[in-house]
């Protein structure tokens, strides 16, 4: 397995604050690694290492897999954004402090690529929370890095903005096939661009896992919506499924055999039963993530 970022036994102190306490992160190229973890759990300080703005106590980091050093863009916290200039004009300061051989062609296509060009000649002052966010993310791009850090980029953001970034961030990762770390409060919106999940409590790493593995190990039901349950009820008990909740006069939860879904569907139909519903429902990641770290602090 290729990773592209490992680090072992990273640990960061502040006096007699241990904000990270020796986490081993892997993070595989073209992987998109979620950061999961409540205020205070270490976050923003393990981005922050990673990306070279903070020093490890103790512990390290290694960044890349082979003889060359990959490049990193970097969004953490407040987006230095110069507010009087044009979207453009911050583009091609970043540009220039880089040293970027590119031309300003280059800032352009960023723009488009985040969906700004139309704003490219308006002051980002201007510009709403998620604009702002989606040029700092093309700030972030310039000198084409290969690793992007991002530090909760859709905290704050309308459905809207949301959206928009979580759009550019799936395009980044299946169309250019950039790694990125990232970090966010809203987890729902998180595991709809995750590919692996780093789940953190009080600085320490409770669980590292692949998008399957944390999908496999959130409990989940088959919920039917029938006009008659105990017809529906019978014909489950014919198919030798025993693992079921009456929820209510019209609804009911299987809790296993979720694969036989379609034969449950096409047996209750023939048996002459209307089925409104039939979906399986698994447990939010949010409740997943609650439910991991309680068990950690018991």
């Amino acid at each position: 397995m290729s990773y592209i970022i490992t680090t072992s036994d990273l640990t960061k102190q502040y006096r007699e604050v241990t904000a990270v306490d020796s986490v081993d992160l892997h993070v595989e190229e073209g992987a998109v690694y979620g950061l999961i973890g409540r205020n205070g759990a270490g976050k923003t300080t393990i981005l922050k290492m990673l990306a070279g703005l903070a020093f490890p106590t103790s512990g390290s980091i290694t960044i890349g897999n082979g003889s060359r050093k990959p490049r990193i863009g970097v969004l953490i916290e407040e987006p230095g954004l110069y507010r009087s200039l044009t979207a453009l004009e911050n583009m091609e300061i970043k540009r220039i402090a880089l040293g970027s051989p590119d031309s300003p062609e280059r800032s352009r296509q960023l723009l488009e690529f985040v969906g700004l060009m139309n704003w490219a000649d308006v002051r980002c002052g201007s510009f709403s929370l998620g604009m702002r966010q989606r040029l700092s993310i093309a700030l972030a791009l310039s000198g084409d890095p290969d690793i992007l850090i991002l530090d909760e980029p859709i905290n704050g953001l309308d459905p809207q903005g949301i959206h928009d970034v979580r759009t550019v961030l799936s395009r980044l990762n299946q169309e250019n096939g950039k790694t990125i770390v990232i970090s966010s409060h809203l987890l729902d919106e998180l595991s709809k661009v995750a590919t692996v999940y780093g789940i953190l409590d009080r600085g320490r790493l409770v669980k590292e896992a692949g998008e399957e593995e944390i999908l496999n190990s959130m409990p989940a039901y088959v919920r039917f919506i029938v006009d008659d349950t105990l017809a529906a009820k019978t014909v489950l008990e014919s198919m030798g499924i025993f693992s079921y909740q009456t929820k209510s006069q019209h609804m009911i939860h299987v809790l296993e055999q979720f694969a036989r879904r379609d034969e449950m569907l096409e047996k209750m139909i023939m048996a002459g039963i209307h089925v409104h519903e039939c979906q399986v429902v698994r447990e939010s990641l949010e409740t997943y993530f609650m439910g991991i770290t309680k068990e950690d602090r018991v």
